[in-house]
């Protein structure tokens, strides 16, 4: 599905371009512009943890989780040519949580939808003319939901707050539209309870490490 996105994001570029548009306008985003990007995106978790079984480790026990495709919207509301406040967010993707190590013949442990929202500010370097690089750096708050427990029972997954790091680029297509890629990378961890057994007799706890880096591309437009 990513790469049926990514090249729909690629060919509204090239029809945007195709428009009669400078390829290489300089764009200037003065204090009160707002920049809204959609983007195709890619999520590759880095998870591991910590597995309690009874208040004991499971030695070797740890998590697994596949990489997840979404959508991912913000906005950026500039200050002045350089700086701006970002609001980040997307379309809750599903994560499938599964045993890694000696736990990895548990096969699913449980099941749950995320979504990342994230509050940043932006540094962006001008004098560049159509490309616009930037970095930001902010703070991450992390919504879990519809949890279903698969080998677990009574899966709680608490919310959480990490830091969150982004690498980006605008490429100006025309003086509204632009073309727009970036990496993000968030860094979170939480505390998941569950049971072993229906009814809480044998409580699991799992000292979670998620860690998602986000790669996307898209457009953007200028208000």
């Amino acid at each position: 599905m990513t790469k049926k996105l990514f090249a729909a994001v690629g060919l509204a570029a090239c029809c945007l371009a195709a428009t009669g548009a400078p390829a290489h306008a300089q764009t200037n985003d003065t204090p009160g512009t707002l920049l809204v990007h959609i983007d195709a995106a890619g999520v590759i978790k880095d998870a591991s943890a910590k597995v309690y079984i009874e208040g004991g480790r499971v030695p070797g026990g740890s998590i697994g989780s596949p990489a997840d495709e979404t959508i991912t919207f913000d906005a950026d509301y500039f200050l002045n040519p350089n700086i701006s406040v970002d609001i980040y967010a997307g379309l809750p993707p599903r994560a499938v949580v599964r045993g890694a190590g000696t736990l990895s013949g548990a096969g699913t442990l449980a099941t749950a939808n995320y979504g990342p929202a994230v509050l940043a500010g932006e540094y962006h370097v001008t004098g560049l003319g159509a490309f616009h690089p930037y970095v930001a750096a902010g703070v991450n708050y992390t919504l879990f939901l519809n949890i279903h427990h698969e080998a677990l029972y009574d899966v709680k997954i608490p919310d959480a707050f990490g830091a969150a790091f982004k690498a980006g680029m605008d490429y100006d297509i025309s003086p509204a539209w632009s073309a727009h890629v970036y990496v993000m990378h968030i860094f979170l961890g939480t505390r998941v309870s569950a049971s072993a057994v229906p009814g809480g007799a044998v409580p699991a706890v799992a000292k979670a490490v998620i860690n998602p880096t986000i790669i996307g591309a898209g457009l953007g437009y200028r208000f």
